[in-house]
């Protein structure tokens, strides 16, 4: 990957910062129009080199969800587990996306997940992944890298615990709500989930605030 100058900054910065402690975070279930969205703050030992198997939660391959699931968990718990000193998560309710709106929703998760690990590992250096939030753009300690998720080993973490967590519930899911086929596609919109939609219409757990739910109910309340 070729590093941006916000990316070589974020990066040098956190090398030579004296913290003993790295806080990773990262969030999951963004793109999806039904269930929950998680925010992780995973804490770790500055120096802790990462592993080729803790990456990018998006970039687990694999046939199914099912497959992919199954890596991520295998790398959470051979070589994220080991080593993490501290968690803090945030699920964040569908309905809470529809009353919030779903960028409000994530800022106040993070806001309260960084806050925790801040308190217990005073003078840790936080690293985000995306651009800077409003609510820490005085905090000397955060560093916010576009695509961090695939350059800090902290981060990439935050994301595997966080997207395995997400993709348990939404299995558990599938069975509660059968018929939607939540097993294969988590939540997000793909074809199988938009056909199910429109024979079914929405369930509980859906977005309803989402322009394609609300096109959805829309379609179905014209026949």
């Amino acid at each position: 990957m070729i590093l941006n100058h916000a990316q070589e900054w974020g990066l040098r910065v956190i090398k030579e910062t004296v913290a003993e402690y790295i806080v990773g975070v990262d969030e999951v279930g963004l793109g999806a129009c039904a269930g929950p969205a998680i925010v992780c703050a995973a804490v770790f030992k500055k120096e802790w080199p990462g592993h080729q198997d803790v990456k990018d939660s998006k970039q687990y391959t694999g046939s199914d969800s099912k497959k992919k699931h199954e890596k991520r968990v295998k790398a959470l718990k051979e070589q994220i587990h080991p080593v993490l000193v501290h968690q803090e998560m945030e699920c964040i309710s569908h309905k809470d996306i529809d009353a919030l709106g779903l960028g409000w929703a994530i800022e106040d998760a993070m806001r309260r997940v960084t806050l925790k690990c801040s308190f217990r590992f005073p003078g840790s250096v936080i690293a985000l992944d995306g651009e800077f939030r409003p609510y820490l753009r005085r905090a000397a300690n955060v560093i916010a890298l576009p695509k961090g998720d695939a350059l800090v080993p902290a981060i990439s973490a935050a994301s595997v615990i966080a997207k395995t967590s997400r993709d348990a519930l939404m299995f558990m899911n599938d069975d509660i709500y059968p018929g939607y086929s939540f097993e294969d596609h988590v939540g997000y919109w793909t074809e199988k989930h938009r056909a199910a939609l429109e024979k079914l219409g929405p369930c509980p757990i859906h977005r309803l605030s989402y322009k394609n739910i609300q096109a959805v109910i829309a379609a179905r309340g014209a026949r």
